[in-house]
Order: structure tokens, then sequence, then C-alpha cells
């Protein structure tokens, strides 16, 4: 009698749990129950933090490196004496400068997460002496496993010849579904609240004297960038999709952000340096906004880049004040062209997007020339510009804006009063700043 009592009462709990369950389908919808399963499988994922870390570390700065000498998209890279340049040594060049103009100061308050995926290269005994893991204890390592590193269940990988711009392998685009939709939960899951990102190529040249993640914090901002830029390649569909998500669901945002937002789409926030508030993407109605992304798989089809994915969430739902454009400290992220053709006159071996930005208060005008004559020889003494022939051949197309960038073409339209991204981007000065930053961006 009592074995049957007990397992009727576990029946009756059963079917309490089901209920549940179908209250809950109906009550968040579908979108928002696939989130809550993504979040769900976080739990079995091989790396754990300890109850004390979580604890004592709420903010991460991450990295996704690739252990190999060849990049998956931009294949093998080369510095100017022809060795090949592997995704060690940038990383371990972007950690140490990392460290000294930054952890430092702050050794205690952040972990440093370098995720990775193990079918493309795992860390070496040699790797770790380089990246001197044994004297940085902030540093983490987190595999990927298939879960954040596969095609969505409807795309198969025969199909990708047909996709957009097919130069970009299928890794790239993990990459890009990595940092725009699934890395929210994973942090969540671990008890991060904020997150930076940087690129194992991108380069912090000057120091930082305050906490990062605190200024967000002490000034309620939820989203902040380094560099503004225009992006045009969106992919087809990208728009059309953006219109009929707001159409449906009017009372996410405000008209307002709609039509600045409408007023030019392509105004952008370069997302290889981010600082977030984990929160806002992980609850509605960002995250049914990246849901739908997701389901879109645009990101994979037309290769919709993170860029366009945070710089469109972003702009749609958060109002001016709650974004940062962070101008103190000098910033580099500059890829170089690896094929024979990259667009818009961009040759082999030169900028083909992003450069090097100065801070604000940063260097003097003739520390500035010297650092960016440099950078201008280091690439054109590459062995890919070299062999293009006898100057001006050799010469690379430098879009330079006085003395406050140098690089590819696709920052500096940014930085002109006149241009696009102005009327935008002085939202985010203050009377005081705009005076400060006025003679960073002239007319």
């Amino acid at each position: 009698m009592a074995a049957q009592q007990r397992q009727g009462s576990q029946r009756s709990k059963h079917h309490m749990l089901i209920g549940l369950l179908a209250t809950l389908i109906l009550s968040i919808g579908i979108s928002q129950i696939i989130l809550a399963e993504k979040a769900i499988t976080l739990s079995s994922n091989p790396i754990s933090i300890s109850k004390q870390q979580k604890e004592q570390n709420t903010d991460a700065i991450v990295y996704l490196a690739q252990f190999s000498k060849v990049h998956s998209t931009y294949g093998a890279q080369h510095d100017i004496e022809n060795n090949t340049i592997s995704g060690n040594s940038k990383l371990s060049k972007s950690l140490d400068l990392l460290y000294s103009n930054y952890i430092n100061h702050f050794p205690t308050n952040v972990d440093v997460i370098i995720f990775y995926v193990p079918e493309e290269g795992v860390p070496t005994n040699e790797t770790m002496e380089e990246l001197q893991l044994a004297n940085r204890p902030q540093i983490k390592l987190h595999p990927l496993n298939s879960t954040y590193w596969s095609l969505p269940y409807n795309l198969h990988e025969s199909d990708s010849i047909h996709w957009n711009r097919p130069m970009y392998s299928i890794g790239y685009r993990h990459m890009m579904r990595w940092f725009a939709i699934l890395i929210w939960p994973y942090l969540h899951n671990l008890g991060y609240t904020h997150v930076m990102r940087l690129d194992d190529d991108s380069y912090i040249h000057s120091q930082i004297k305050y906490n990062l993640f605190e200024y967000m914090r002490d000034n309620h901002k939820v989203y902040g960038f380094r560099q503004p830029v225009i992006e045009d390649a969106v992919g087809v569909g990208w728009d059309d999709m953006v219109d009929k998500v707001l159409d449906v669901n009017k009372d996410v945002t405000t008209q307002e952000l709609v039509d600045e937002f409408k007023k030019d789409r392509r105004i952008s926030f370069y997302n290889n340096f981010f600082i977030a508030d984990i929160s806002f993407f992980i609850r509605p109605p960002a995250s049914t906004f990246l849901n739908l992304i997701d389901e879109s798989n645009l990101i994979y089809t037309q290769r919709t880049g993170d860029l366009v994915v945070h710089s469109t969430v972003v702009r749609l739902l958060l109002p001016p004040e709650r974004i940062h454009w962070f101008r103190d400290f000098s910033y580099q992220h500059m890829t170089l062209c690896t094929n024979p053709k990259c667009g818009h006159g961009v040759v082999n071996g030169c900028p083909q997007n992003g450069g090097l930005s100065r801070g604000v208060g940063t260097y003097t005008n003739e520390e500035w020339s010297a650092i960016t004559g440099d950078l201008k020889v280091k690439v054109e003494h590459d062995k890919k510009v070299v062999e293009r022939g006898d100057p001006p051949y050799r010469k690379c197309l430098w879009f330079i804006r006085y003395n406050t960038y140098i690089g590819a073409k696709d920052v500096m339209k940014c930085l002109k009063r006149k241009e696009r991204c102005y009327p935008y981007l002085k939202q985010f000065l203050n009377s005081s700043e705009a005076a400060e930053t006025s003679k960073f961006i002239p007319s």
C-alpha cells in the first residue's frame, strides 16, 4: 500500500510538472523556451568555476583564440621579416599590452577567459609558457564544444557553396554566431554580469587608469565601444527582417530610437572591442530579438556579422545615455588584406579594415607621428607589399584623420563632422567632451 501511495504521489508530481511546463510555453512563447533550453544546456559544459570565484569576479575579458598558424579565413600571415605570425604570437602581444596597460592596475577584479575550439588547435605547453599563464592567474582556458561550434540543425555544410561571400569559412560564421548570440547565456550561467571582448590582434596602446567595468556600472551604461564604423555588408534580407520584427513588436522600443536608427542603419560599433552588461542580452526584448536573428540563419547564409547584430540591437533598444563611446585610450585593430583583390582599391598586404585610433590626451603630436610612421614602415615592408614592385606600387593607401587615426577607410569615415556618422555620435558627447574632442573630430 505504501509503495502504491508513493507511486501515486510521483505521478501527481509528474503531472504537475507537465502542467507547469505547458503554462510556461503558453506564457513566454516558443522562442523564449529556445533561449531557456540553450541556457540549460550550458550547465553540462565541462568548464566551471567555483562559487568563491563567482563571488569574487563577475567581470570577464574574453578572447577567442586560434592556436594554429593558419587562420580559417585569412590564411597564413607574416611579419616584416616574412616569418609566419601565429595566433599565439598575436595573442601574446595583445595580452602583454592588456596586462601592462590595464590589468596590472586592477589585478583581482577580473577574469580573462580564452575560448578556443579543440578541433582547430589546442594550446601546447610551449603556448602556455608563451602566454605566461603561470604568472597570470586571471587567465582561464575554455574549450568550446559542438553545442556552441556547429551549424544550426536546419543548415548543412554542403549548402555553404551557395552562401553569400563564400570566402568566409564556416568556422568564421560560427565565430560570428558565438559573439552575437551564444556568448551571453554562456557567461551568465557562469555567474558573470559584464564582459569585455578583445580579439587576438586587439592592442591597447596606452594606460587605462580606471576600472572600465566599474565605470559602466557607476554610470548606468549597458554597452560601450571604442571605434565607430560604417558597415554596409549586412546581407540580403537583413533590413526586411529587422523591419518585420519592429512591426510585430511595436512596444519594445520608442519611435524616437527607430527613427534615429532608420536615418542611417549602417552606422555601427566595431565590436572587436566592446563592454556590455550581459543581463541586457539575456532578457526580452533583446533576447527575443537575438532568437529571431538566430532562427533566420542570416549569420550563415548572408554572412551577417556580429558587428551588425550588436549595433542593430543596441541602437534600437538602448537610448544614447546607456551607451558609451570610449575615447581616452589608444586602441588598434587592423586587418590586412590577404587576397589578390580585397575590394575598394585595397591591395594585397595593405589595411583592409580598422586601424589605430589615438586616445584623447594620449601622446604628443610628435610621439603620434613617430608611432604612425613606424606602423606604415612595418606594413609596407611586408613581403606581399614589397613584391608588388617599385614605388609607388609598394605603397599602401592609408587613411589618416589628422592626429587621431591611421588605417583603413571604414573607421576613418566616421571621424569627420561632415560625414554620416557624426550626427549620431555627437549624442555620446556632453558639452565638455565635445569641446575636448573637437580637435580630434575636425570638420
